[in-house]
C-alpha cells in the first residue's frame, strides 16, 4: 500500500536542535546529505537511524558500500550509539553492499528492498550514492536507480531515506539529478577559521518545512548535534539560579565550570582581555562575563570595581547582580561602579561620579576604592574596565592608565578585566601583549561563540542551561 506524503506528516531525526530547524523530514521522502569528507554525514545518518529505533519505534537499515560492518559499529559506539544491541534485538540491519560491476546494481537494489521489507523498516541510509554511482554504466542508469529507490522504498513502503553524497575537498558543490528529485537537501561544511576547526549545516531544501534559518552551527561532540539560532533577552535570566563552580586551589574561577576545566581558571594578579564582537548584545556576552564577576564576589569576598562599557547603564549591573541572587549586603559593600561626572541623577551609595577625561583622577579613584577594601579585610579586587568608554574620553592616554592599573593589580592580586568592543581596534592591538589571557566572544549563525587566543583553545558554542545561569561550552570537534 502506498504512502501519500503530506506537509504535516514528518519524521523527526531525534536530534533535538536539528529538528528545531527543519521540523523533521517528510515521511517517505528522499533526503540528500552532502559534504566533504569528515563533515559529519555518517554521524547525522547514524543518529537518524538510531533515534528512530529508540525514540520512535521505527526499525532501520544502513546500506553501505564503504565500511566494514564491525568498523561501522565501533565508529558509532564512539558517539554513544550501540548499534550492535539494536541488531541483536532485530531492530537494525547493516547491509554491506559489495562494489560490483554491471549486474551488481540490480542485485544491490534488490538486497536493499528485501532488507527493508523483511523488517518493515521505516528508515534507510545509503552510504554512499557517490560510491554506488561508480557502478552504473551511464547517468541514465543512475537515474533509473534513484527513481526505483524513490518509488519502491521511499514512497511505496513509507521508508524515509537518507542518500549520502561525497563532495571531494577540491570540488565546488553542484546540484545533481539526485538533489533535484530529493525532498530535502542538506549540506554539511567543515572549514578552518583562524586555524581552528569550524562546522556548520546549510539546509538547501526541505519540502513541507518553512526554513527561516537555513544555516546553523554543528558539533560532533558526543555525536551529531545542531545549534539553531537563539535569542537571549533579559527575560532569559529570570527565575534561574547561579551556583559557583568548584574551588580552584591557588587560582581564580572564570565562573563557568567548563571554562575552568579548559584553561584552569585565572592566576591572581593577571590581566584578562575579553574581546566582544560588535554583533554580540549585552545579554549575550553576559552569559560569560557575569559569572566571571559574580563567582569572585560570592566566594572570595572580593570587591568589584567597574567602569562600564558603552551601551551599559549602572542599572543593568545592579539588575544582573540581583538576578544572580547576590545578597544586597554584598552588592552594597563589594560593588563599586564609577560613572561620568556629568550624569545628573540620584545614585545608590555604590555608584560614584568622576571625570573620565582625566587619567590621573581615574587611577586615583580606583586606587582609593582598593585601599578602602583592603583596609576592611576584603580580598584582592576585581577591576573591570569598559575600554571603549575610557578610550572615547582618554584616547592615547588610556594605554598608560591600563598599564598602571594592571601593575597595581599584579602587586596585590585580584584580576583586571578589560572589556573590549571594536570601536577602537588599535587599542585592542596595543592591549593584547599586556594581557595574560585573551578570550574572544563572537557570534555565528545566531549563536554566541567563545574561544581563547591566549591560552589558545578551540571554538566553543555557548549553550545556556535550562536550569541555571552557568552555560555549557560545547567544543566544535
Amino acid at each position: 500500500m502506498g504512502v501519500t506524503m503530506s506537509s504535516h506528516e514528518v519524521v523527526l531525526t531525534g536530534v533535538e536542535g536539528f529538528d528545531k530547524i527543519i521540523t523533521g523530514f517528510p515521511r517517505g521522502g528522499l533526503i540528500t546529505v552532502s559534504g566533504n569528507p569528515g563533515t559529519g554525514k555518517t554521524a547525522l545518518a547514524g543518529a537518524f537511524i538510531y533515534n528512530g529505533i529508540l525514540k520512535y519505534n521505527e526499525p532501520g537499515v544502513y546500506a553501505s558500500l564503504l565500511e566494514d560492518e564491525e568498523r561501522f559499529y565501533d565508529f558509532m559506539l564512539g558517539f554513544g550509539l550501540d548499534f550492535r544491541s539494536l541488531r541483536d534485538r532485530g531492530l537494525f540491519k547493516y547491509l554491506a553492499i559489495p562494489t560490483l560491476f554491471e549486474p551488481g546494481v540490480s542485485i544491490s537494489v534488490a538486497d536493499i528492498v528485501d532488507a527493508v521489507e523483511s523488517m518493515s523498516a521505516k528508515r534507510l541510509v545509503i552510504d554512499s550514492f557517490t560510491a554506488m554511482s561508480q557502478m552504473f554504466k551511464s547517468p541514465f542508469e543512475a537515474r533509473v536507480f534513484l527513481h526505483s529507490l524513490l518509488s519502491k522504498i521511499a514512497r511505496q513502503m513509507g521508508c524515509t531515506t537518507i542518500l549520502i553524497k561525497e563532495i571531494p575537498n577540491e570540488q565546488v558543490y553542484e546540484y545533481g539529478f539526485e538533489e533535484f528529485i530529493s525532498d530535502g537537501v542538506i549540506f554539511l561544511k567543515r572549514e578552518i577559521i583562524e586555524d581552528r576547526l569550524w562546522r556548520e549545516v546549510n539546509i538547501l531544501k526541505m519540502r513541507g518545512s518553512e526554513i527561516r534559518e537555513p544555516l546553523a552551527c554543528i558539533s560532533l561532540y558526543k555525536g551529531f548535534e545542531a545549534y539553531p539560532p537563539l535569542n537571549i533577552t533579559k527575560e532569559f535570566y529570570e527565575g534561574r539560579k547561579y551556583v559557583t563552580p568548584p574551588h580552584l586551589p591557588g587560582r581564580l574561577s572564570t565562573g563557568i565550570s567548563d571554562l575552568d576545566k579548559e584553561i584552569g581558571g585565572f592566576t591572581g594578579g593577571t590581566t584578562i582581555l575579553l574581546e566582544i564582537d560588535p554583533h554580540v548584545s549585552l545579554q549575550e556576552y553576559a552569559l560569560v562575563y557575569s559569572p566571571m564577576l559574580v563567582s569572585n564576589i560570592i566566594r572570595g569576598n572580593r570587591p568589584v570595581i567597574m567602569i562600564l562599557s558603552g551601551g551599559t547603564d549602572w542599572r543593568d549591573v545592579i539588575n544582573f547582580a540581583k538576578i544572580f541572587k547576590i545578597p544586597e549586603e554584598l552588592i552594597n559593600d563589594n560593588l563599586t561602579i564609577l560613572i561620568d561626572i556629568e550624569r545628573k541623577e540620584e545614585l545608590p551609595q555604590n555608584v560614584e561620579k568622576m571625570s573620565m577625561f582625566d587619567p590621573e583622577e581615574v587611577f586615583e579613584r580606583i586606587f582609593g576604592v582598593v585601599e578602602r577594601s583592603l583596609s576592611a579585610g576584603k580580598g584582592p579586587p576585581i577591576i573591570s574596565l569598559g575600554i571603549d568608554r575610557l578610550a572615547s574620553r582618554l584616547r592615547e592616554a588610556i594605554v598608560e592608565l591600563i598599564y598602571r592599573i594592571s601593575n597595581l593589580v599584579r602587586n596585590i592580586g585580584g584580576l583586571t578585566i578589560l572589556l573590549a568592543k571594536p570601536l577602537y581596534p588599535w587599542i585592542i592591538e596595543r592591549l593584547a601583549p599586556l594581557s595574560d589571557s585573551h578570550i574572544k566572544i563572537t557570534k555565528k549563525h545566531g549563536r554566541v561563540i567563545l574561544y581563547g587566543v591566549k591560552p589558545r583553545t578551540r571554538f566553543f558554542i555557548v549553550e545556556p542551561s535550562e536550569e541555571d545561569l552557568i552555560p555549557r561550552l560545547i567544543p566544535v570537534i
